[in-house]
């Protein structure tokens, strides 16, 4: 916590999702590389393979700076980065990296009732090229549900996804469905 103050609140911890706009103000570039990296570091320690830095729902809150860094990061430690704004994914790819070629589609906040519906037409709407569609799949367990009070997104998400008219509109549409592997291998070489 001495080495990262700034990104640290008054009781200890990491700043909660509400509290972003005060975490944003007060957080140093440089405070949070060290974090970023001790978090890399961890999962590379761990044994695992990332493909991908990502902010969450934070992204990079708007800051150049943070983006800037997280892009540095990337590149050094060969990674992907995710992108979700169209300013953002232009300066990515204008540095001959492949990201998303549109903002962010997320539908976490959906209403459940008819989501397939929803989804089936938000496939048959994707343009032409590379886009991003954060989905929240999940089982509605008795654990998920003590301790999430989307589950519900989450549980739907999970049935529209694994559905037989999911699969057939996915091949209908020529959809090709991928992680960030292909694109994390292509970051790499660069």
């Amino acid at each position: 916590m001495e080495k990262v103050p700034s990104i640290i609140d008054g009781a200890g911890a990491f700043y909660s999702i509400e509290r972003m706009p005060e975490f944003l103000a007060l957080a140093k570039v440089d405070e949070l590389e060290v974090e970023f990296r001790a978090q890399i570091e961890a999962v590379l320690s761990a044994g695992l393979k990332p493909t991908h830095l990502d902010w969450h729902c934070l992204h990079s809150g708007g800051r150049a700076d943070i983006f800037d860094m997280t892009l540095g990061l990337a590149k050094e430690y060969g990674l992907a980065v995710r992108v979700a704004q169209r300013p953002l994914n232009e300066k990515v790819q204008s540095q001959g990296l492949p990201t998303a070629d549109y903002d962010l589609l997320d539908s976490f906040r959906l209403d459940t009732v008819d989501k397939s519906v929803c989804y089936a037409q938000m496939l048959r709407d994707l343009p032409v090229g590379l886009s991003e569609w954060a989905v929240h799949p999940g089982l509605g367990t008795a654990e998920a549900q003590a301790i999430d009070g989307g589950w519900q997104v989450r549980q739907t998400d999970f049935d529209f996804l694994m559905s037989v008219d999911a699969r057939e509109l996915i091949l209908r549409e020529g959809i090709i469905v991928l992680n960030y592997k292909p694109l994390q291998e292509l970051w790499r070489d660069r």
